[in-house]
């Protein structure tokens, strides 16, 4: 048996479970830490204890499928896989910067692939960071294909409150609901709903005496718009009403009217994403604002 063989026959997959947490978010936390160091960009997770948050919310949720990577009875890493809605959304996939190198990534990736496979997914989707030459390496091989650059914004507050943007409420779903299809070509429902549950203040704008858009604020959000002067009237003013850690927003850079829009009311790109998707594909229409997921 070759090196590689051997130490791809040495990993151990498991469900990932809440007594896992520590570990797995320490090894999340540093995992990002470390490239994010090496190419000079300010890390995902300020420090342990959001490693440990994130993980542990993922992990608890029903509707996320988790996976741990073990070496030597050691845990080594881990994935995820978004059931929420109809499309199922991949990560964060993190393996211990002492087992890198190891194929434990691809074993881990492979891990949720074959889990929306067996539950009938089609539709499975990522963001990359674009900096991360490995990463788009595995995905790609894995049969992912890059459909859009994306930027990661911090957002600016525009000046002053807007008097047409409210948090969204639990009867604006379906309307809401109606504008991500239309727009996403795909429901979120399930997830703008949880948002909801959650407080994780979903603000939406009512214009001419209808719902235009609607934003769930920071990295793990997404939303849609009629417009781009909807989409950054509803990011700048969650930017003054959110805490700071999730005043941000993503943007697809080939939505370019949208992107200079958000620039022109002082939002500043963070970095770059690669969003990637195996599966059917139909191209969204503006105003579309994706997560870190898809």
């Amino acid at each position: 048996m070759s090196e590689a063989a051997a130490a791809r026959s040495s990993v151990q997959l498991i469900e990932a479970k809440p007594e896992h947490v520590p570990e797995l978010g320490r090894i999340c936390y540093e995992a990002f830490k470390d490239i994010a160091d090496r190419h000079h960009f300010p890390p995902d997770f300020a420090n342990a204890r959001l490693g440990r948050f994130v993980v542990e919310m993922l992990v608890r949720r029903p509707d996320v499928y988790g996976v741990a990577a073990v070496v030597n009875g050691e845990l080594a890493g881990s994935n995820f896989l978004s059931l929420t809605d109809e499309v199922a959304g991949v990560g964060p996939i993190s393996v211990d910067c002492a087992f890198q190198g190891r194929d434990i990534g691809r074993q881990l990736m492979q891990a949720v692939i074959d889990e929306a496979r067996r539950r009938k997914i089609e539709r499975v989707r990522l963001l990359q960071d674009s900096f991360n030459t490995l990463s788009i390496s595995l995905y790609g091989s894995l049969g992912f294909d890059t459909k859009h650059p994306v930027a990661y914004l911090r957002l600016s507050t525009g000046g002053k409150p807007d008097a047409s943007v409210r948090p969204v409420e639990e009867r604006d779903l379906d309307a809401l609901d109606d504008l991500c299809r239309r727009h996403y070509k795909s429901s979120r429902r399930n997830e703008l709903a949880g948002a909801l549950q959650a407080g994780l203040s979903p603000f939406t704008r009512v214009r001419d005496g209808r719902l235009t858009g609607y934003l769930i604020p920071g990295i793990f959000g997404h939303g849609v718009a009629e417009s781009e002067q909807d989409a950054v009237a509803i990011a700048c003013h969650a930017a003054g009403v959110v805490p700071a850690e999730r005043a941000y927003c993503l943007c697809p850079l080939d939505e370019g009217s949208a992107f200079r829009a958000f620039l022109g009311a002082g939002c500043r790109t963070v970095k770059i994403f690669n969003l990637m998707v195996t599966g059917p594909y139909e191209q969204p229409q503006p105003v579309w604002m994706p997560s870190v997921l898809y």
